[in-house]
């Protein structure tokens, strides 16, 4: 029992273990826990283990028990796990991605919000909207259902659109291509292929 605390010098370790296996000490420039064993070493805590600044005014990394972990920068949360994945606050920049299942930017829902969205399961497509409509799209390759909008067309064609109003249609089966009047109803060039 140390009421008073412990001092130790530069360099003097607080050793634990038989072999010297858990070390804390401070070499004059840094502090240092080092764990030279052959276990890990465990960081426990019943509800919330957090990374500080000396300040207690920034999180480094709060981990919650049952809940999230969390990775800040400059004191404000860019990463945290979640049920079902991770959140990204910010930038996500990185020398490959591989994803195994869809994509899905700006949306909340299918076709809602939606900025870009590729799926890999269900109609297998690409599809960018310019507004929040399922009609507002731009450009949608698809590979089956039927489509939104003037084109009509539905397995594997690619559709360019202005707004809800069709443009251009290349046919996937034919190679045909149509290109539309002003009002997406009726091809008034067609290229055959």
């Amino acid at each position: 029992t140390a009421n008073g605390g412990i001092a130790l010098g530069d360099n003097d370790k607080a050793t634990f273990g038989a072999g010297d296996d858990l070390q804390i000490y401070h070499n004059g420039s840094n502090s240092f826990i080092d764990d030279t064993g052959t276990g890990s070493l465990f960081v426990r805590a019943d509800a919330t283990i957090a990374i500080k600044s000396l300040a207690q005014d920034e999180y480094y990394i709060k981990c919650v028990e049952n809940d999230t972990v969390e990775l800040y920068n400059n004191g404000s949360k860019k990463l945290a796990t979640t049920a079902t994945g991770i959140d990204v606050t910010g930038t996500a920049t990185m020398d490959g991605l591989t994803v195994s299942g869809d994509i899905l930017v700006n949306r909340t829902s299918a076709f809602t919000n939606a900025a870009l969205e590729i799926q890999d399961g269900g109609n297998g497509e690409i599809l960018a909207l310019n507004n929040n409509s399922t009609d507002g799209q731009f450009l949608r390759l698809y590979n089956s259902g039927t489509l939104v909008g003037g084109l009509g067309n539905s397995v594997s064609d690619l559709n360019i659109y202005r707004g809800a109003t069709a443009a251009i249609n290349i046919n996937n089966s034919t190679g045909d291509i149509s290109f539309y009047e002003d009002t997406g109803t009726t091809p008034k060039f067609f290229w055959d292929a």
